[in-house]
């Protein structure tokens, strides 16, 4: 581990799901060790031994892994700097207190919650300030010591800190913060369970680990103070701190579910793709400069990303702007990237199988995939979409577009037109082999010229008999895709 190699790391608590604000933290740490080829670390912080689960952690290393944002160290990758567990590195923490305890920076807190509640309620009823603690066992005699201990009290640990002057830091994207010294009290940094706050923790795995930057939200701000006091009261050299700024909803409030899905998976179950989320999340808080096209991939990203360029005011997430990001990827996509995203679709839907699809005649089944993707061309933009704009090819009966369906299918006319173009489909070409695209255009606008009617007067009811829906890709191409005997027998069953 070299002194001058870039070391971030991102650390989650494994209580719940990546929040689209932990995937950007991670992100952003991602680009910045990779841009600077440093070290990205994984460190899950699992402390919180009520509410950290198993579950939660394999949420997160899913989310991380289909976000595409590797590790060089971390839980399944063992470095010098290990275990990356924080529950696995108790006797570390132990070792760092005892270092406190020699230096005369801590010490010990017999107060219960019900105690420090009822001093709180006395302060503010005097019309005083409570900061948190107000120093009650700061200086205890040894005689009080032992009371304590012999009414069966278990200590927890504070750190003593300065009741006086100013800790201050160069943040990298907001510049000097500074705190008053007096309004930081004496916080606990070891609990009275055997176990270390998360302050306390932080400090020790972020000296033990190398950490050059912490580079984590703006919601962090307030820890970083108490953090910078410990690493002085250890006699280490703390790194440098970034803090980056909050993501707000549309009604720039703090987002949360009540704007919608704010989860990574939650929004791979809505269509949207790593490389899409990626590149949107990059722009939340980070100025592209005046390059102008907004949709990168990621490697494009890591060419751009400097920490320069992050901003220090509040983003708010767009909902439409990520889908129009996605749209744009999805169709700059190339046929096989986009056939690999089409095919499980298709076999989530139950219309293609590994030996089998759900259509007759249809053999080559990856020809059949790339002809459809071909005949999407730009309409290849939604993954939510897809099976709406794709279903009437597998399907015997299509859903339909009731609107649609009255105004050109459920008309005289339009059975008379339907049961004509049947007819003429039927005498004209051969049903026993595959009809192209152009004999199909030929015999409909023959058929129209014959009856004396525009082209669109056959192939708006035709359109909808055949997919359900008032838009589709090229008609005459669908007719080709869907096969003869198909259209002949949807444009009869729509005419009856």
């Amino acid at each position: 581990m070299s002194d001058n190699q870039v070391r971030v790391r991102f650390a989650p608590s494994p209580t719940g799901f990546l929040h689209v604000g932990g995937a950007r933290t991670a992100l952003f740490n991602w680009l910045y060790a990779r841009s600077q080829k440093g070290a990205f670390i994984l460190r899950i912080e699992d402390t919180d031994q009520e509410r950290s689960t198993d579950e939660s952690t394999a949420a997160i290393l899913r989310g991380m892994e289909w976000l595409g944002l590797d590790w060089d160290e971390g839980p399944d990758k063992p470095g010098e700097c290990g275990p990356y567990y924080q529950s696995q590195r108790l006797s570390i923490y132990g070792e760092a207190l005892e270092q406190l305890k020699a230096k005369g920076m801590v010490y010990r807190c017999f107060c219960n919650e019900t105690e420090l509640e009822a001093r709180a309620d006395a302060a503010k009823a005097e019309g005083g300030h409570w900061e948190g603690y107000d120093g009650h066992c700061r200086d205890l005699s040894d005689e009080q010591v032992a009371a304590y201990e012999a009414e069966g009290r278990v200590p927890a640990w504070r750190l003593r800190t300065p009741d006086e002057g100013t800790t201050f830091w160069y943040d990298i994207i907001v510049g000097k913060r500074e705190f008053q010294n007096e309004v930081l009290t004496d916080r606990v940094v070891f609990k009275a369970d055997g176990f270390p706050t998360y302050n306390f923790a932080v400090v020790v795995d972020d000296h033990h680990m190398g950490m050059s930057h912490v580079l984590r939200g703006d919601d962090h701000v307030s820890n970083t103070p108490l953090q910078l006091l410990i690493f002085e009261a250890l006699g280490w050299k703390p790194p440098k701190f970034g803090h980056m700024p909050m993501i707000l909803g549309p009604d720039k409030k703090r987002l949360s579910k009540r704007h919608g899905a704010v989860s990574v998976e939650e929004f791979s179950k809505q269509g949207i793709i790593p490389v899409a989320m990626v590149n949107y999340l990059a722009l939340l808080g980070w100025s592209i400069g005046a390059s102008g096209d907004e949709v990168l991939t990621t490697q494009a990203l890591l060419k751009k990303f400097s920490l320069k360029k992050v901003n220090s005011s509040p983003s708010s997430f767009d909902y439409d702007k990520l889908e129009h990001i996605n749209s744009q990827h999805l169709k700059r996509m190339d046929a096989g990237q986009k056939q690999a995203l089409l095919l499980p679709l298709l076999a989530e839907h139950g219309w293609c199988y590994d030996t089998a699809w759900n259509v007759v005649g249809v053999n080559d089944h990856e020809g059949y995939a790339a002809r459809l993707i071909k005949l999407l061309g730009g309409r290849f933009s939604s993954l939510r979409t897809l099976p709406e704009q794709l279903g009437f090819f597998f399907a015997d009966t299509p859903e339909v577009d009731d609107e649609a369906w009255a105004e050109h299918v459920a008309t005289d006319d339009g059975r008379q037109r339907l049961t004509a173009l049947a007819d003429a489909l039927e005498a004209k070409l051969p049903t026993d082999t595959p009809a192209t695209s152009d004999q199909c255009e030929a015999v409909v606008r023959e058929l129209a010229e014959e009856l004396g009617l525009g082209a669109g007067d056959l192939i708006h009811p035709m359109r909808v008999a055949l997919t359900g829906q008032g838009r589709s890709a090229g008609i005459f191409d669908v007719l080709e895709m869907v096969g003869l005997p198909r259209v002949i027998s949807r444009l009869r069953r729509a005419a009856v």
